[in-house]
């Protein structure tokens, strides 16, 4: 694990790092949202032509979709520029949160887009309207799926790379936009027999989106919620823990995780000989909140147990 840590909602490969690290990580992420935002306002422009020159509802909405992306993409930024903000008084654990209130409104935007759908895709059928789709609405939505897929791709390796869980949630936008567009290009050919098969694909994309705003919402929730330590966290603070005091039987446990986003803090519970000085205890304690600091850039705080008293043993003292 080396100095790598648990951040928002997954295993982070890295936690603050240098100033150099900050400086790509900020370039990545303005790379990733400019490229979502240009690449976007041209799709939308080529779709919203072809759906209004075919009549075609679920183009349209299509369009529309991609250009949700562009406000979803600016919330995004808006909210790691807030999250990168440094400690104040008020806020002691940092912003990193905002990244989560950030995320949270991508999710919220993602289910006001598929009700936008649902409610066009059931009008479209009851007004009983048969679409013909030109040759410029068939290759403009066409190409807009490897695009689409494109910028998914690109936003998912880029949250990957800086952990940053809005962004990963607007690279999910943008595929479930390259989705729909495959369910309405799947569409095309046999529309002529069945004309409600426009409406119907309006609301499975809408289905769609409002499946991956579910998703968003259940992580994001259980974030803010408070979560229990990753397994692997655990088990290398246990590790740690033990090895650093091998002659000591600390028993680690009770582990809890903090996670601010930015900043991570765990609490932890070890036991220690009753032969032990107070200043011997508080060496151990510094000592292992020191290693772990230093580890896994994350702040511990460790309580102290005595043994029971049946189980005090002559134990040497531990070298501090």
């Amino acid at each position: 694990m080396g100095k790598n840590v648990s951040r928002g909602m997954e295993m982070r490969t890295s936690f603050t790092g240098t100033t150099n690290d900050a400086v790509k990580e900020n370039r990545a992420m303005r790379s990733a949202i400019l490229v979502a935002i240009l690449g976007n306002v041209l799709l939308f422009g080529g779709k919203y032509v072809a759906g209004v020159i075919s009549g075609s509802v679920a183009i349209q909405a299509d369009a529309w979709h991609t250009l949700s992306d562009v406000l979803t993409s600016i919330i995004v930024i808006v909210g790691y520029r807030f999250a990168r903000k440094p400690a104040d008084h008020e806020h002691p654990f940092g912003h990193g949160r905002y990244e989560l209130v950030s995320t949270m409104l991508v999710g919220v935007f993602l289910f006001a887009v598929a009700a936008m759908f649902l409610r066009q895709g059931v009008m479209q059928i009851f007004e009983h309207t048969q679409i013909h789709y030109g040759p410029f609405a068939i290759w403009t939505i066409a190409l807009s799926i490897p695009v689409k897929e494109g910028m998914a791709q690109y936003a998912f390796h880029v949250a990957k790379r800086i952990n940053n869980p809005a962004l990963r949630a607007d690279g999910w936008h943008h595929r479930s936009d390259a989705l729909s567009s495959v369910a309405v290009l799947m569409g095309i050919p046999i529309e002529q027999w069945f004309w409600r098969l426009d409406g119907a694909l309006a609301i499975g994309i809408s289905l769609l989106i409002a499946a991956v705003a579910l998703r968003t919402f259940r992580k994001v929730s259980s974030a803010i919620a408070g979560e229990a330590p990753p397994k692997e966290l655990t088990q290398h603070i246990t590790d740690t823990v033990n090895g650093t005091f091998p002659a000591l039987n600390l028993q680690p446990h009770r582990i809890r995780w903090h996670n601010y986003i930015q900043h991570q803090e765990v609490t932890l519970h070890i036991v220690l000989p009753r032969n032990l000085t107070v200043g011997q205890a508080f060496g151990v304690a510094e000592r292992l909140e020191r290693v772990i600091r230093e580890k896994y850039n994350i702040s511990a705080t460790i309580r102290v147990e005595p043994t029971p008293p049946h189980e005090d043993a002559d134990i040497p003292d531990p070298e501090i």
